[in-house]
């Protein structure tokens, strides 16, 4: 009888040259995944900043708007040094019918970055040198961070010759359009805001219907 022989066959394994494509190649694939991932969500994080900004430049703009726009007879505005702006006796400011003849003060506090924060406050009315003081050294109401350059105008003049101004003392006439230019790091464009002041004596803008002012109805005739 012959012998029978059994052949046993190892199965084959990866070589050395073929772990390391592989790796390789899975390397490749993840750096290229982590780079699309971080990339989304720095473009995320940029659009939800820009997104917090626009939010704050608008409710800033709206504030200032309504500041001019509701200024009274005997309101006035001023730039005094240090650029700050000076809106006396405004009305309807933060849904207030008044500061009871006090001013606003808009001003563009350094920050520790080399950017400024525009920033709000309020002086009394009849405040003290020292209270005046106290206030304008106070920490105030931040409306719109990270700005640079902020430059406030002012349209003067009479008998139909009106032209731009970058000093407004106190007791000069009451600008037709005042003009603020700034810029903003998260965006790209400059700011170049033009606000309308009211005439002295012109009507006053209406108020929204309500139903507190809303007119009664006509009874129907019998």
């Amino acid at each position: 009888m012959t012998p029978c022989t059994i052949s046993r066959k190892h199965p084959k394994g990866f070589t050395l040259l073929e772990v390391v494509i592989s790796m390789t190649i899975m390397a490749l694939l993840a750096g290229c995944v982590y780079a699309i991932v971080s990339s989304a969500i720095s473009a995320s994080q940029t659009t939800m900043t820009q997104q917090l900004i626009l939010r704050r430049l608008d409710a800033f703009l709206r504030v200032t708007r309504d500041a001019f726009l509701n200024l009274p007879a005997q309101g006035s505005v001023a730039l005094e040094p240090g650029e700050q702006l000076v809106i006396a006796k405004p009305q309807e400011i933060f849904g207030q019918p008044s500061l009871a003849g006090g001013s606003l003060v808009l001003t563009a506090r350094a920050r520790s970055d080399g950017t400024r924060t525009m920033t709000m406050l309020t002086i009394p009315a009849n405040a003290s040198d020292r209270q005046r003081a106290e206030v304008l050294a106070s920490r105030g109401v931040p409306l719109l961070p990270k700005i640079r350059k902020p430059r406030w105008s002012f349209m003067t003049g009479s008998n139909n010759v009106l032209q731009w101004k970058e000093e407004l003392p106190a007791g000069s006439p009451r600008p037709v359009l005042v003009r603020l230019q700034l810029e903003i790091d998260e965006l790209p464009h400059p700011l170049d805001a033009v606000f309308y002041l009211p005439p002295i004596g012109a009507t006053p803008p209406p108020l929204p219907l309500t139903e507190s002012n809303a007119p009664a109805p006509i009874p129907p005739k019998k």
